[in-house]
């Protein structure tokens, strides 16, 4: 398997690992919480550096979370973090999504937050996690819709460059619209289907992420417009989030710990 056809998630900046590492599961994962209870298996798809999967763990213990990375290091760096606060009932995994190495039917709930809109194929990816979870079943994912983002007018050209940027690596900056069906396509039945808007006071670590993917590409006077308008004390950055959840709807449904 090559890593690189799976998954086109960004290397992000120093600063961009450090505002994922403050999401949580209240913040980012709301909308998981209603599908969770103690004892379910949990897969946790991208779990970058796992602040979201502890929130996870703690709700469905003594059930397990299995947390996923297609990076090693990021896994490594999740892991580190999660053993230093003593959580104990999450498994940690290098894997895509794309090839999960799970038997069918291994988890009452799977989630994906902030990785469908890095895919080529999502909806491949959500087919893969239709396969493992158990009928009856729950999905929740989250991904952004840069058209509903606000950022300031003069950086029109500087937002296009890097949408384009991502565009031409195969990821979907609106991908939180298209959930829903994705979802339906996936042979999951959707359940709600909604948004919400993260205002980031301090835009420096999103306007960093930005230009640091920018640089790399070459395309440095963009990055670099990034760079200034977050030094301004009037810069606001409002990022429009979508998110849906889903059921696998078969006709019967196998329990937690049930083996077929």
């Amino acid at each position: 398997m090559n890593p690189t056809q799976d998954c086109t998630t960004p290397k992000h900046s120093p600063t961009a690992f450090a505002s994922m590492a403050a999401r949580e599961l209240e913040s980012h994962g709301f909308f998981l919480m209603p599908l969770l209870l103690p004892g379910f298996d949990v897969l946790d798809a991208g779990c970058g550096p796992a602040t979201i999967t502890a929130g996870i763990a703690g709700s469905v213990f003594p059930g397990r979370v299995t947390a996923i990375d297609i990076a090693p290091a990021q896994v490594e760096t999740a892991r580190r973090l999660t053993q230093g606060r003593e959580i104990m009932n999450i498994d940690f995994v290098t894997a895509s999504v794309n090839h999960l190495p799970f038997a069918d039917h291994s988890f009452d709930v799977v989630f994906a937050h902030a990785l469908l809109e890095h895919l080529p194929d999502p909806i491949a990816a959500l087919k893969e996690l239709h396969r493992v979870t158990r009928p009856g079943g729950f999905i929740a994912v989250s991904s952004p819709d840069w058209d509903g983002s606000t950022l300031d007018p003069e950086l029109a050209l500087a937002m296009n460059a890097y949408r384009h940027l991502q565009e031409r690596q195969g990821a979907h900056p609106t991908a939180g619209t298209h959930l829903r069906d994705w979802l339906t396509k996936a042979d999951f039945t959707p359940l709600v289907h909604d948004h919400w808007i993260e205002e980031y006071e301090d835009p420096r670590a999103i306007a960093e992420d930005l230009a640091h993917q920018l640089e790399n590409a070459g395309q440095f006077h963009h990055a670099r417009s990034f760079r200034q308008w977050a030094k301004g004390p009037e810069s606001r950055f409002h990022q429009s989030w979508k998110y849906a959840t889903g059921v696998r709807a078969d006709d019967h449904r196998i329990h937690p710990g049930h083996q077929e």
